[in-house]
């Protein structure tokens, strides 16, 4: 009976991933609409205009952006969305956009605020990313593409990807080369200096994509039809399977490991990125998650549509 009991036990073990729950919560302004790490700052955007910069060694918020209110066809003053924000050096840069849709760009540093591009633009901002000090990589709702000089105010290229609405994308280690996913199957891998497309993963995905993530070699896709997709080349993938759409994703730094939203309840899975293995679930989230940053080899943080960020650690 009692070797029954070990083997049982060892079973379970073997089995079933370790359920883990958040060893820290920080609370935003409003509701999260984009998030990012750099060092000890966390910088957090949201859906009402308000942008909170957090020192995560003091756990304080050590600046806050707030932007003008806009008025909807009620009267009713609301607030602007913050679509997406990244961080370089002391260096803030983010995006807005209005009810029309249309957007405008900014830059903050030294509690200076400028405003880089406004609506007259007419861009439908949706991500942005530093490739460096001074140019930055932006994807628009209709899936543009642009390379920006914020120093020059000048645009680099605009070009038009397809027709499919944007998704996701995220910039290689060494930001030579950006990998952009739409509500299509395809990746595209394309160098950013000349906003050429070089490869095309298509095989796996067979429904839209709605998140990716790239570390180390490994790119990692996941959208519509819940397949979870690890490619190595565009002809040599593994394939796992969620139980919902995967609306986020993320690798930790060596590519050692892989997380996505797993199930309707909100759960995120994290796999072993060869064997497939799931080896830890977690729980907390009550509403969609929109985002994943597997920032350290055993360390995430994770947001959904809510104004709680979670901060976890696998153990």
């Amino acid at each position: 009976m009692r070797v029954f009991t070990l083997l049982f036990f060892f079973s379970f073990y073997i089995l079933f991933a370790k359920e883990i729950v958040p060893y820290r919560y920080i609370t935003a302004s409003e509701a999260v609409s984009d998030f990012v790490k750099a060092g000890e700052i966390l910088v957090i955007g949201t859906k009402e205009g308000i942008i909170d910069i957090y020192d995560l060694k003091s756990n304080t918020i050590i600046d806050k952006i707030v932007l003008k209110k806009q008025t909807n066809i009620l009267g009713d003053e609301i607030g602007v969305l913050i679509p997406s924000v990244d961080y370089l050096n002391g260096k803030l840069v983010f995006v807005s956009r209005k009810l029309n849709t249309y957007g405008e760009l900014y830059v903050y540093e030294e509690k200076k605020l400028i405003k880089i591009l406004d609506t007259s633009e007419k861009i439908t901002f949706e991500k942005i990313k530093f490739v460096d000090a001074n140019r930055i990589i932006i994807n628009t709702m209709g899936n543009e593409l642009i390379l920006f000089d914020i120093k020059k105010k000048k645009f680099l290229y605009r070009k038009q990807l397809n027709l499919a609405s944007f998704s996701d994308f995220v910039l290689s280690e060494d930001k030579k080369y950006l990998y952009t996913a739409d509500e299509t199957p395809l990746i595209n891998k394309i160098e950013i200096n000349s906003g050429n497309i070089v490869e095309q993963y298509q095989q796996a995905n067979k429904r839209d994509i709605f998140s990716v993530d790239y570390k180390n070699g490994l790119l990692l896709s996941g959208g519509k039809d819940s397949r979870v997709v690890l490619y190595k080349t565009p002809s040599e993938y593994k394939i796992t399977m969620g139980e919902f759409f995967i609306y986020s994703v993320g690798l930790n730094p060596d590519a050692t490991k892989a997380a996505f939203t797993k199930n309707e309840n909100d759960e995120i899975s994290v796999i072993d990125s060869k064997t497939l293995k799931e080896l830890y679930l977690l729980k907390g989230h009550q509403t969609t998650i929109i985002e994943i940053d597997f920032y350290a080899p055993n360390e995430l943080i994770t947001a959904d549509e809510g104004n709680r960020l979670m901060f976890w650690k696998l153990n």
